[in-house]
């Protein structure tokens, strides 16, 4: 059985068995999960059981989540253990994988922010000296995909648990599991899943001339 490091110098063991936040090792009781989020103790037995093989979900949306961010997948999934094993907590409803999946999101969200802060003058001085230029694929591409960022921000609006169904969404989540990934109710998530379709609908109109529709 494969061996992966955690980034603190635990040892996680790859395994494809089902997480143990499933099972009674886990989730044994309000009082001693210190009320509603597993202790120490047991997200450290759930991490030492998840998949993280290459073709795990677990990975896949390491290697997505470093991409948006241009860092490494593997420092990004170990720095999402590390945090989930000393700052982090883990509610005790939630799959380990979702819970690493929402720590990569939050680090990887965190790094672009910093890149546009640090950026921002530097790109701003290096639009004023340079003359414009005919767009390139690159240009393209790059053009595309602020787009559609910002079409999930439009879509998202400033309701954080839009934002965390669509997160889910995108890494396959559906029904209860999508209901607990973004704390809402599953009465709830249909409210704002339609919503969500109400608006993307709407935003998407804006976008036909980028050619998305292809």
């Amino acid at each position: 059985m494969a061996k992966a490091p955690a980034g603190n110098g635990t040892t996680i063991k790859n395994s494809t068995s089902a997480c143990p936040n499933l099972g009674s090792a886990a989730h044994t009781s309000s009082s001693s999960a210190g009320g509603s989020y597993l202790t120490k103790a047991q997200v450290r037995a759930a991490i030492a059981a998840i998949d993280t093989r290459a073709n795990s979900k677990l990975m896949r949306v390491a290697r997505f989540r470093a991409f948006t961010a241009g860092i490494d997948a593997d420092d990004l999934l170990q720095e999402a253990i590390l945090r989930a094993l000393t700052s982090r907590s883990c509610p005790i409803e939630l799959k380990i994988e979702h819970f690493l999946m929402a720590v990569m999101r939050s680090i990887a969200s965190a790094v672009i922010a910093k890149r546009e802060r640090d950026e921002g003058p530097y790109r701003e001085a290096f639009e004023q000296l340079t003359p414009p230029c005919a767009p390139d694929k690159a240009y393209e591409i790059a053009v595309r995909a602020e787009a559609c960022r910002k079409a999930i921000e439009d879509v998202a609006g400033s309701s954080p648990k839009t934002e965390a169904v669509i997160d889910g969404i995108d890494q396959g989540l559906c029904g209860k599991a999508l209901a607990n990934f973004a704390g809402v109710e599953q009465a709830e998530l249909a409210t704002v899943r339609r919503l969500i379709k109400r608006r993307a609908a709407k935003f998407w109109n804006g976008y036909e001339d980028l050619d998305f529709a292809a």
